[in-house]
């Protein structure tokens, strides 16, 4: 920001500066100009008398009166007279002491609309770039030339009396200039062109557009035009004006468009939205204004609206200007960029040419050329910064597309792993179904060898009943009770995998009932002491009698079922004259219920898998479903079971049931 005041401060004297060279070509007023042989080009506003005529309404021979001619005043060097909607008439007295008689009258301002010039051997019109009559001067006799100009646009007057000799000299000089600016417009339209296509980023394609239509409106600043629109534009009436044959509503045309364009260019590239939502609603506002302001140029210039466009236009430059100060202010790098290049271009080009047209400032090469051959600076500048932010696109681009491959690397690798890890799981639970498959086969071996067992003597001792042989009443006894205990046998092994496909299945809802705790587990203890005490060995019952009413919901039968399927695998694995433990605990939101016994006791690697379904420890038999049967009732009512055990010391087998409060 101290860059762009020290550029507005240098800006301001560079205006101050060609002021007072204005105001020193000024102070000089001849009344007749001298033409030489020494010199072949000259300026007709030193010494030329001008006279405004607001009502437009004054021919060549009203001018010729004594109390018009009284009214002509010097125009002191003067050459821009403002926004006006008057005629003008120009009297210049030349005296033409030069060996040349053919001169050419030139209008450096290709935007007049009217021009008509009476000279004493008549004046013929010449289809130049601007406004451009051919007279013929008499030698050493002064000759009276009267001019009258009028325009929509600005009144820009400076004339300028050139030696027909030397009129191509001084075109081509022009000629070559133009060709040069031109030339580095195309070459940075094509280059933002490229831009575009490449990025397919709008704004490159708004700014393209921007500069084609600010260079269409230098080309018919600068008369280029001119020879397309012909000669009948130049006489006739400022009614019967339109902006296709007129070059001041050309040039006003061209311009609000490069200025709509500009806009859009601004909107998508610095994005004021995201610095300042005011900058982003002043954009959007311009980018309405100039439609409608170009429509009204096609419809209603013949109307006088010249003045209104000079303010629209640079007021709208300011609002632009504005929009990218606060946003370079606001941090955007961008916009910092472009006001180090806008800024300039404003204070150096844009005001001496607005003092131009406000007739401010004189015409002179500067102010005439100064906007376009400072844009040359602009769009060249501009070209780098756009460069550079394309760079830094692609630079951009390159780490995100290197991120994306190192993101899909990683996502790649994590694959992988993936499914190896998946295989491998796969596999082990291949393997665990191949061993369930294993332990399937063989429980359906066991049970088949240990169902034909007791079924061979059920079917011996009914057989001894069936044939009425003769047995001792105490050998019947012995004999129904050994039918009667491999009847029981198989009973279990038939419970055992009906209670497994239910548990699988779900088929069956748990049943629950609240029942108070205490009261209903002394029952089932006392039932599962006699069994205990039955088979020979000690039961050793140790209830809690703290939380007497504490309450569980349970399925009565199934919870008894856990209970005997623990009962019997510890008298499976306690000698005779062994002792059974049935023992319960309170903890704060369960009870707990301990089986224990004084058997063998279990090794510790089988301790981990003995829950598993069809799983044996050793050469132990049965259907090895037991256990894991009565895992999945303990965890069906919402409870935990574990077993604690050393070889040769015994096995303890806990199990909770959450209280009804919890």
């Amino acid at each position: 920001m101290r860059m762009i005041r020290c550029l507005f401060v240098i800006g301001l004297f560079h205006v101050l500066f060609v002021a007072s060279v204005a105001e020193a070509e000024e102070a000089h007023d001849t009344a007749v100009l001298t033409l030489s042989d020494g010199q072949s080009d000259y300026s007709l506003n030193a010494t030329m008398d001008i006279l405004e005529d607001a009502a437009r309404q004054w021919s060549y021979e009203d001018i010729q009166s004594q109390e018009v001619q009284g009214r002509f005043k010097s125009a002191g060097g003067k050459s821009s007279f403002g926004y006006t909607r008057s005629a003008y008439w120009i009297r210049a007295v030349i005296l033409n002491e030069s060996s040349e008689a053919k001169w050419e009258m030139i209008l450096n301002n290709s935007l007049m609309d009217k021009m008509e010039v009476y000279a004493p051997g008549g004046a013929v019109f010449l289809n130049r770039y601007y406004p451009t009559f051919a007279i013929n001067l008499p030698q050493d006799q002064p000759a009276t030339v009267y001019i009258r100009i009028e325009t929509l646009g600005s009144m820009v007057a400076p004339i300028q009396l050139i030696e027909q000799s030397a009129v191509y000299n001084h075109a081509n000089v022009e000629l070559i200039l133009f060709g040069f600016f031109y030339g580095a417009n195309f070459v940075i339209v094509a280059y933002q062109l490229a831009l575009y296509w490449y990025t397919r980023n709008r704004a490159y394609l708004y700014y393209t557009l921007s500069v084609v239509a600010f260079a269409g409106g230098l080309f018919i600043w600068n008369g280029l035009v001119r020879p397309f629109i012909g000669a009948g534009y130049l006489s006739g009436s400022t009614s019967e004006i339109s902006v296709w044959n007129s070059p001041s509503a050309l040039y006003d045309f061209f311009y609000v468009l490069g200025r709509w364009m500009g806009s859009l260019f601004l909107l998508h590239l610095l994005l004021p939205r995201t610095y300042a939502p005011m900058a982003d609603r002043i954009c959007r506002l311009v980018n309405i204004a100039c439609p409608i302001v170009c429509l009204g140029i096609v419809f209603a210039y013949p109307l006088g609206i010249g003045s209104f466009l000079f303010w629209f236009k640079y007021v709208t430059l300011l609002l632009i200007l504005w929009v990218i100060i606060i946003c370079a202010w606001r941090g955007s790098r961008v916009a910092r960029q472009l006001a180090m290049v806008k800024v300039p271009t404003v204070l150096v080009a844009v005001v001496p040419k607005a003092l131009l047209l406000l007739g401010l400032l004189p015409s002179n090469p500067y102010t005439h050329f100064s906007s376009q051959f400072s844009s040359i600076g602009e769009l060249i500048f501009m070209a780098i910064i756009l460069y550079g932010l394309m760079d830094q696109m692609r630079k951009k681009e390159e780490n995100a597309q290197r991120k994306l491959m190192n993101t899909l690397e990683d996502w790649n690798t994590d694959l992988e792993r993936t499914v190896a890890e998946q295989t491998a799981s796969l596999q082990r639970a291949n393997e665990e179904l191949e061993q369930i498959q294993a332990s399937r086969t063989q429980l359906l071996q066991n049970i088949s060898h240990d169902i034909r067992g007791p079924l061979t003597y059920v079917q011996g001792g009914i057989q001894v009943l069936v044939n009425k042989l003769t047995v001792a009443p105490d050998q019947q006894h012995y004999l129904l009770g050994k039918v009667y205990d491999k009847v029981l046998v198989v009973n279990r092994y038939i419970d055992d995998l009906f209670e497994i496909s239910r548990a699988q299945g779900m088929q069956t809802p748990v049943a629950l009932e609240k029942v108070v705790f205490n009261d209903w587990i002394e029952g089932i203890f006392e039932e599962l002491a006699m069994d205990i005490e039955h088979t020979g060995r000690r039961c050793a019952r140790r209830r809690s009698t703290s939380e007497a009413d504490t309450e569980v919901w349970i399925d009565a039968h199934l919870i008894k079922r856990v209970l005997s399927n623990l009962v019997h695998n510890a008298c499976k694995f306690t000698p005779p004259d062994g002792t059974i433990t049935l023992q319960t605990f309170h903890r704060t939101d369960a009870v707990i219920i301990m089986v224990g016994d004084t058997g063998e006791g279990i090794e510790q690697e089988h301790l981990i898998r003995i829950f598993e379904r069809h799983y044996k420890a050793g050469e132990a038999q049965g259907s090895g479903l037991g256990l894991a049967i009565t895992k999945e009732i303990v965890e069906r009512h919402g409870g935990a079971i574990w077993v604690e055990s050393k070889p040769g010391e015994g096995s303890q087998f806990y199990f909770t049931l959450p209280k009804v409060d919890n």
